[in-house]
C-alpha cells in the first residue's frame, strides 16, 4: 500500500485539495504508520485534517476527544457534508439517539466518533469497556494544552486521558494544540505518556491577519469607527466581563448592527440560539467572553476585537486566530489600558499556590509587554512560540507606521538615574510620578528632597511610559516578577549612565501605511449571487453556510469563472462529494453570468490548489542591509542593536544573510564544532522552518547559529 498516494487521493476526494499545508503530510504519514504524534499548529492551520484524513483511510473507528459540544457538532456537520460518516456522543442526545449510535458503531458504520473527555471515563468505565469491543484505530486529542497545569486553559477532566495508552496499548494517539509554550508542551508529553512520539511544530504565522493595538480611549467610539470599515462582515468582539458583553451588544444594536451577547451565564437555549445564528450569518457580530469560540470553525470571520486585555499571549493568539480561517485578509484589534493590567494582576493570584500564581503573572506580563511594544508585533508573537521571524512583517500597526528615531540619551539617563536614586525598589508608575515632580502624598517625603525629583516634568506621563517600555525592550531595564514588578538596572544601563553609549528612541509620525491586502479581482455581483445560493442550500440542509462552501471558495469561483464540472473541480474546496452534491447548483449561475456579460473561463490562470508562491530565502532585506552597513563601519552587534532598538539576536539574523553573498564568513557566528550537528539537522528536517531545528538541537544552539549554517549551505549549493 502506497500511503502517501492514498493520502493525496483521499485529500482530493473528500476535502477538495491537491496538496498539504504546513506539516500535514509528515504528520499524516506518522499516524498512518501507527506512531504517536504531538502536533503544534496555528489556529486555522489545518489540525483537524491530521486525524480526519487517516480516519478515512483506516479500517476502524477514530475517537476524537474534544472539549465542547458546539465544536463536536460543527466538525461532524463538516465531515458528513464531505461524505465521511461521523457522529458525536454527548449529553444533548436522548437515549434512543444514543442507542442508534451504539448500533452504528458496532456495525462499523461510523468513521469518527467525537467525545468529551469527562464522558470517556465516567460511569465506572462503562464507555471504555464498550470501546474495547470495537475496532478502534486512532485516538485524537484536540486542544491538548488543556491537560497541562502550566497551560492557559487547564481542565482537570483531561488528566484522565493519561490512561488511554494503558487501556489501548496498541492504538496510536495524536495530540493537537494551537497554543503551547515549552513548559506546556513538555507537560502534555509527560501526562499523556505518549510512546516515542514524533513532535511537529508548524509555523505559527497567520500571514493574512493584521495585528493592531490601540490605547483604550473612547473605546466605544473607536469600535464604531472600526466596524464602519467592516459593514456586513462577520466578527467576534471579546470582553472580560459578562455584564460588558451584554451592554456592548445592546449598544451596537442601537447603532444598527446585528449583534448578540454570549457568555457562560446565559440561558443554555439563548446561548445555542445566538451561536447558531452567528454560524448561519443571520448575526454578524458576537460579543463574548472567552467562553465563546474554542474550536468554532466559522471560516469567514473577518475580524476579532479585544475590548479588554487578554490574560496571556496563548489566549490572545488563539482568539485572534478565529479570524480569517479561510485565508482571506482579516484584522485583529486590541484596545489596551494599563489599568486593565493592574486589574488582571489581582485575578492572577491563586490562593495558597505561589508557583502557579507566578506563572500566571509572568504570562500576564508578557501580554502587557506585547501591548507596550515598540517593535513588530508579529515577530514578538512568533518568538513567544519559539519561532524566528524578520523584524518587519508589513502587517501590524508598528510595521505599517513610519517612525523616525531621535537621540534620547538624556531622557534615558534621567530615567535610569531615577531608578538608581530610588535604589531599584519601585515600579514604572511611581518612577514616572517621581520624575514628573508629582505633589501626591504617594511620593515619599524623603524622595522629594532628591536631586532627580521632578527632572522630567516637561515630559508627559504617556511619553514617559513609552520611554520606559522602550528601555525595557532594548535591555536597559529589567522588571522583576510578581504582581507589582519593580525596575532593576542591567549591565547595559551602567554604560548609558556613564555616557559611553547613546540611546535612540522612536518618534512616532502619524503616517499609517495600512492598505487592506488586495483581494482577488473577482466578479462582485456573481459572488453575491453565489452567497445567496449557498445560504438557500444551507437553510434547506439545516447547516451553517460556511459548511457548504467557504467564502474563499466562492471568491475563487467568481474569479476563475469555471464553465464545466471538470473546471469547477479545480476550485479549492470542491472534493468529489461536494462536486456531485452541489456542483451544478453553483455552476449554472456562473455560466449564465458569463453569457450575459460576455466573459469566458479564466481557469488556466489558476495555480494548482493550495500552491503558494515561495518567498526567496536568499533575498537580502533593506533592514538587513542597514545592519550590515553599520557592522562594516566597525560597530559591534550590541551597539547596532541599541541604536536600532532591536535585539542582538535580530541583528545577528540580519548579518547571517551576508554569509550567502560571501561578504561574511560563517565562523563569525558559529564555531567549527557546531557546524556539523547543525548541518545534519538541516539535512534531516529541511531549512524551511527554524523551530523544529531548534527543538532537535537544543538550548546549546542559537537561532543565529542555525541561520548562519543554512546560509552557508545555500552558498555551497547543498540545499
Amino acid at each position: 500500500m502506497n500511503k502517501d498516494k492514498d493520502a493525496l487521493q483521499a485529500l482530493q476526494k473528500y476535502f477538495g485539495y491537491s496538496s498539504f499545508r504546513h506539516e500535514q503530510s509528515a504528520i499524516i504519514r506518522q499516524v498512518l504508520n501507527k506512531k504517536d504524534v504531538l502536533a503544534l499548529m496555528p489556529t486555522g492551520g489545518g489540525k483537524s485534517l491530521c486525524y480526519q484524513l487517516p480516519a478515512v483511510i483506516f479500517d476502524g473507528i477514530t475517537i476524537v476527544i474534544s472539549p465542547l459540544i458546539a465544536l463536536m457538532k460543527d466538525q461532524v456537520d463538516n465531515l458528513n457534508v464531505n461524505g465521511i460518516p461521523a457522529a458525536f456522543l454527548n449529553s444533548s442526545q436522548n437515549p434512543d439517539e444514543q442507542l442508534k449510535l451504539t448500533k452504528q458503531l458496532r456495525e462499523n458504520k461510523i468513521k469518527l466518533l467525537y467525545l468529551a473527555p469527562e464522558r470517556l471515563y465516567n460511569n465506572d468505565g462503562k464507555l471504555i469497556g464498550f470501546l474495547k469491543t470495537l475496532n478502534i484505530c486512532l485516538f485524537a486529542i484536540d486542544e491538548a494544552h488543556c491537560i497541562s497545569h502550566w497551560g492557559h486553559d487547564f481542565r482537570p477532566e483531561y488528566l484522565a486521558l493519561a490512561s488511554l495508552k494503558t487501556d489501548f496499548p496498541g492504538v496510536p494517539v495524536i495530540a493537537l494544540t494551537a497554543t503551547a509554550d515549552a513548559l506546556t508542551k513538555k507537560d502534555i508529553l509527560d501526562k499523556l505518556k505518549l510512546h516515542q512520539p514524533e513532535i511537529y511544530i508548524s509555523s505559527f504565522n497567520r500571514d493574512n491577519i493584521t495585528y493592531r493595538v490601540n490605547r483604550k480611549k473612547d473605546s466605544f467610539k473607536q469600535l464604531l469607527a472600526f466596524l464602519d470599515e467592516h459593514k456586513e462582515e462577520a466578527g467576534i468582539i471579546y470582553c472580560l466581563s459578562r455584564k460588558s458583553t451584554e451592554l456592548l451588544a445592546v449598544n451596537l444594536k442601537q447603532y444598527g448592527y446585528k449583534a448578540a451577547a454570549y457568555h457562560a451565564g446565559l440561558d443554555h437555549e439563548l446561548k445555542a440560539k445566538n451561536q447558531e445564528e452567528f454560524l448561519r450569518d443571520d448575526l454578524k457580530i458576537i460579543v463574548a467572553t472567552i467562553a465563546f469560540g474554542m474550536g468554532i470553525n466559522k471560516s469567514n470571520v473577518r475580524y476579532v476585537v479585544h475590548m479588554d486585555l487578554p490574560k496571556n499571549i496563548e489566549g490572545y493568539y488563539q482568539e485572534t486566530g478565529r479570524a480569517g480561517r479561510d485565508g482571506l485578509p482579516s484584522e485583529a484589534l486590541l484596545l489596551y489600558s494599563p489599568a486593565d493590567a493592574m486589574k488582571l494582576r489581582q485575578f492572577a493570584m491563586i490562593e495558597n499556590n505561589p508557583e502557579q500564581s507566578q506563572i500566571m503573572l509572568n504570562k500576564l506580563n508578557d501580554m502587557v509587554h506585547f501591548c507596550e511594544l515598540q517593535a513588530c508585533r508579529r515577530q514578538f508573537l512568533l518568538k513567544y512560540f519559539g519561532e524566528d521571524f524578520p523584524a518587519n512583517c508589513n502587517s501590524c500597526d508598528f510595521c505599517l507606521t513610519e517612525y523616525t528615531r531621535f537621540d534620547g540619551t538624556l531622557i534615558a539617563q534621567k530615567a535610569l538615574s531615577a531608578v538608581v536614586r530610588l535604589k531599584e525598589n519601585f515600579g514604572i508608575n511611581y518612577l514616572i510620578d517621581f520624575l514628573r515632580g508629582s505633589k501626591s502624598d504617594k511620593i515619599w517625603a524623603s524622595h522629594k528632597e532628591l536631586k532627580t525629583y521632578g527632572i522630567g516634568a516637561e515630559i508627559s506621563k504617556n511619553d514617559w511610559l513609552s520611554y520606559f517600555n522602550e528601555l525595557i525592550t532594548m535591555g536597559y531595564l529589567q522588571p522583576t516578577d510578581g504582581a507589582y514588578p519593580v525596575l532593576k538596572l542591567t549591565p547595559q544601563s551602567l554604560i548609558v549612565l556613564k555616557g559611553e553609549q547613546k540611546v535612540a528612541f522612536i518618534e512616532r509620525e502619524v503616517i499609517d501605511n495600512h492598505k487592506p491586502t488586495a483581494s482577488l479581482p473577482y466578479e462582485i455581483e456573481l459572488f453575491a449571487e453565489l452567497k445567496n445560493i449557498r445560504k438557500e442550500i444551507a437553510f434547506n440542509e439545516n447547516l451553517p453556510p460556511y459548511v457548504i462552501l467557504s467564502d474563499a471558495t466562492l471568491i475563487e469561483i467568481a474569479t476563475y469563472l469555471p464553465q464545466n464540472l471538470d473546471e469547477l473541480r479545480q476550485i479549492s474546496g470542491f472534493g468529489d462529494v461536494k462536486l456531485a452534491r452541489y456542483g451544478r447548483d453553483f455552476l449554472l449561475p456562473v455560466v449564465n453570468y458569463c453569457q450575459l456579460n460576455n466573459l469566458t473561463s479564466k481557469i488556466t490562470l489558476k495555480a494548482p490548489k493550495r500552491e503558494r508562491k515561495a518567498s526567496n530565502p536568499n533575498k537580502i532585506t533593506d533592514t538587513a542591509t542597514e545592519s550590515f552597513n553599520m557592522y562594516k563601519s566597525g560597530k559591534s552587534i550590541a551597539d547596532i542593536a541599541a541604536f536600532r532598538g532591536l535585539s542582538p539576536n535580530t541583528i545577528e539574523g540580519h548579518l547571517t544573510q551576508f554569509i550567502f553573498t560571501g561578504e561574511l564568513d560563517v565562523s563569525i557566528f558559529v564555531t567549527e564544532d557546531k557546524i556539523q550537528p547543525i548541518k545534519e539537522a538541516i539535512e534531516s528536517y529541511g531549512p524551511e522552518t527554524l523551530s523544529p531545528l531548534k527543538e532537535v538541537l537544543g538550548d546549546d544552539f542559537s537561532y543565529a547559529e542555525i541561520k548562519a549554517v543554512i546560509a552557508w549551505m545555500r552558498k555551497q549549493g547543498s540545499i
